[in-house]
């Protein structure tokens, strides 16, 4: 389950690399979110359950530096709890740290998980992405991911970021 290319090793993610994670979570999330809706510890919180309930497929992948230092990563989480659909959707998510962002990284990240996910009982990954984060856009174009439709900004939220739906059957 690894890869090397330019010094990088795409790995699983284990349990002591959580908060180099969730680091790297939170210097990428207002690309997507506005944090300020949460409080900051149950925002952590709900990061951590996700985060420990890897298993299988549905995990964390760390892309480490010689000296194992995590400059991204990326997950499959489970996207229905559907008895037909549970081991067969996932959604994904690519986070790369500010100072390795736009060298390649995430498009390797995202394709060494996808040719995971293509060996697992997943038929779909579902992800979504800001309509203005360029960087995203381009990844998933290089790897195979299909515009459903844009997500429309909710009643509820006014703060909304417009967000395009796309998947990727694997």
């Amino acid at each position: 389950m690894k890869t090397e290319n330019d010094n990088i090793i795409i790995r699983l993610a284990l349990d002591d690399d959580f908060e180099a994670i969730y680091a790297i979570w939170l210097e990428g999330i207002s690309n997507s979110f506005d944090a300020t809706q949460f409080d900051k510890e149950e925002l952590k919180a709900k990061f951590y359950s996700n985060f420990f309930q890897r298993q299988g497929i549905f995990n964390f992948w760390v892309a480490v530096t010689e000296d194992n230092n995590i400059e991204g990563w990326q997950s499959l989480i489970k996207n229905s709890n559907n008895p037909f659909r549970e081991k067969k959707w996932a959604e994904s998510s690519t986070y790369i740290s500010k100072n390795t962002r736009h060298k390649g990284l995430g498009t390797q990240l995202l394709d060494f998980v996808l040719k995971e996910a293509e060996n697992s009982s997943l038929e779909y990954v579902f992800g979504f992405v800001t309509n203005t984060n360029e960087a995203a856009k381009k990844i998933t174009q290089e790897t195979g991911w299909i515009e459903v439709g844009q997500i429309p900004l909710s009643k509820k939220n006014k703060n909304s970021f417009i967000k395009t739906f796309l998947v990727r059957p694997v």
